[in-house]
């Protein structure tokens, strides 16, 4: 089941918001933990009872290291549970990957459970929380499945820890008026993104990337892609926000403004924020960060890079994708003050292009897919098809490049904040814009099987 489906906006989400609402606190847990169930069984019943095995270990191993005196026994316990949660992460996705790399091309393939990458980090950081006594060991089974399986972050970030739910967790959920407001609200504008946005740009990136021979449809195609997977990733972390606050709770926003950053760092510090701060401080921080040295600094970042390319795919593209920014953030390291001397837009419209041939690389179906798709990006051959595409998708690409736009969307949110009745009819006007598209549209990507 999709945020962006019709079953879920007409069905299950006012039924789930409802009902929560009435019930009184001992049964909200289980009720959001027996919902969650049922939304992600919707659309992968087969995983179901891996997830449940995987969250009651970790209950179980996260209440074991809280009592356990020994810290050789903690360090056990944690280790075992490292090895459950990432150990099953390898098993589906990385292990035909690995067997391919090493020449054992055995046709190994198993079914990648649905959102397995953001689930197994965030049980993982629970541990290791629970480990550095950071956060008290959650002793109710129910409690610790609904952090682990609420289904608005579980199938697409954002990753949370523990500490950010455990007070909401544990009071009684009833939120106000303005929250409910607000998280509607954000649910609306981030089904916009995702429908109205990132679909269309899905779309055209299909049509253009089929184009031949001409270099201004492949950077329409890259561009397309580029404002594609930002709505698209953008707006289901907005709907996980907006869905959080009208179930009671405050999630982490996973994005901020990335297409105005003025460097890879600035740019890092805004895209999937929780993502960056999950390897920060469970892989750089531990492994020393940048406090033993120049050499051991860019050993470290080469480390996390190849990681986080591999946490979203297992293909050497993905890998090649975070050795890009390794390198990329290897020469800002060496020139740090680079990017403050230049001007600002030009020093916004390099880091875009950075981004975007990154994006090249990410979308690539192999190396020598992107390689084609390199070669077509600098072919310096035209064709008149670019331009009648130009025009087509011209008010499209308008609208996704102001939306990205701080000032614009500043404005917007200004004048919509000054008058509550006209953000009211905002809200419903695109939320039944979005309904009728969806009515009327087949093409609903997902973008995180892969993940």
């Amino acid at each position: 089941m999709l945020f962006s489906s019709l079953t879920f906006l007409l069905y299950f989400l006012p039924a789930v918001v409802l009902i929560h609402y009435f019930l009184p606190e001992r049964w909200q847990n289980g009720f959001l933990l027996a919902a969650s169930l049922l939304f992600y069984a919707w659309g992968d019943v087969q995983q179901v009872p891996l997830f449940v095995v995987m969250l009651t270990a970790g209950w179980a191993l996260g209440r074991l290291i809280e009592r356990s005196r020994s810290r050789a026994a903690r360090r056990w316990l944690l280790a075992a549970g490292l090895v459950l949660d990432l150990g099953t992460l390898f098993f589906y996705k990385y292990t035909g990957f690995f067997l391919e790399t090493i020449g054992l091309d055995t046709g190994f393939s198993m079914a990648l459970p649905l959102g397995i990458s953001f689930f197994a980090f965030q049980a993982a950081g629970y541990l290791i929380d629970v480990y550095r006594d950071e956060t008290p060991a959650e002793k109710s089974l129910v409690a610790f499945g609904t952090f682990l399986f609420l289904f608005p972050q579980l199938i697409a970030g954002p990753i949370m820890r523990y500490s950010d739910l455990s007070g909401a967790l544990h009071r009684r959920r009833r939120p106000d008026a303005h929250a409910l407001n607000t998280g509607m609200a954000y649910f609306t504008a981030g089904l916009a993104a995702k429908v109205l946005l990132a679909n269309p740009m899905g779309a055209a990136y299909e049509t253009l990337r089929a184009v031949p021979g001409d270099m201004l449809c492949a950077w329409l195609s890259l561009g397309s892609y580029t404002l594609q997977i930002y709505f698209d990733f953008m707006g289901y972390s907005v709907m996980a926000v907006g869905l959080g606050r009208m179930l009671g709770f405050e999630f982490r926003h996973n994005f901020h403004d990335p297409y105005s950053a003025r460097s890879i760092k600035d740019f890092w510090r805004r895209w999937h924020i929780t993502l960056s701060g999950w390897f920060r401080d469970y892989v750089y921080i531990p492994l020393g960060g940048s406090r033993r040295g120049r050499l051991r600094t860019v050993l470290n970042l080469l480390c996390v890079w190849c990681l986080t390319g591999l946490w979203h795919g297992a293909d050497w593209t993905f890998v090649l994708w975070g050795l890009w920014y390794f390198v990329l953030l290897c020469a800002e390291n060496a020139m740090p003050s680079l990017p403050k001397k230049l001007p600002a837009a030009l020093a916004r419209l390099l880091t875009m292009l950075c981004v975007m041939l990154g994006w090249a690389l990410f979308v690539s179906d192999g190396l020598g897919d992107f390689l084609l798709y390199l070669g077509d990006l600098f072919s310096f051959r035209f064709a008149s098809t670019g331009l009648f595409w130009l025009r087509e998708y011209a008010i499209l690409f308008a609208v996704g490049i102001a939306v990205c736009i701080p000032a614009v969307t500043g404005f917007v949110k200004r004048q919509l904040g000054k008058h509550s009745v006209l953000c009211a009819a905002a809200v419903l006007a695109t939320m039944l814009l979005c309904l009728a598209w969806l009515a009327n549209s087949t093409y609903n990507p997902f973008l995180y099987f892969r993940f």
